[in-house]
């Protein structure tokens, strides 16, 4: 019978963490659990923001591929109050500036419109090619800057991000490294 428990003990760290939620410094990670009858899969998400203030969100799936052929998108996610509109407009650019650099920045396209509530709601869209270098440059920054046009949207704390992102990574089953800046 003690074999069969310390067999049982030695597998358990080698299972993806599935706590539901946990956070770290400014930064909250939340696992979703999808069962099926043929599969179990996890949506793996990474954000900060929010409570009236927009969401700066990552996610993953563990049924997609991962690192290093593809990497999760930061957004930026906005829902305005009922009757409002949305800062971030349709086909707007949004331009994210980091601390270290300020001649460094990353430009999303805004997509907007309304839920099925007849909220306004509007989120960016990040080019492929662009994944990699937000990711990099959030794990380096301490907090970034969010343009929408003339006005700066809010401005997100990267404290806690490395260590959010990590866990988001792991609790889906993906390598957890990014390659250097």
């Amino acid at each position: 019978m003690r074999l069969i428990t310390a067999v049982a003990l030695t597998a358990i760290p080698a299972c993806p963490a599935l706590a539901t939620d946990w956070s770290h410094k400014d930064w909250r990670v939340s696992v979703t659990v999808h069962e099926t009858t043929e599969d179990r899969h996890l949506t793996c998400r990474a954000s900060t923001g929010g409570d009236g203030d927009p969401v700066l969100a990552l996610s993953v799936y563990s049924g997609d591929v991962g690192p290093p052929y593809s990497y999760p998108m930061a957004q930026v996610i906005e829902r305005a109050p009922r009757g409002y509109g949305t800062a971030m407009q349709q086909n707007q650019p949004v331009d994210f500036l980091f601390d270290f650099d300020r001649g460094f920045a990353i430009t999303a396209t805004a997509s907007a419109g309304f839920d099925s509530e007849g909220i306004a709601t509007a989120e960016t869209q990040l080019r492929p090619q662009d994944h990699l270098p937000m990711l990099q440059a959030m794990k380096q920054g301490r907090w970034v800057e969010i343009w929408a046009g003339n006005d700066m949207l809010y401005e997100a704390s990267l404290s806690g991000f490395t260590a959010a992102y990590g866990k988001m990574m792991d609790a889906c089953g993906f390598d957890l490294a990014l390659p250097p800046r």
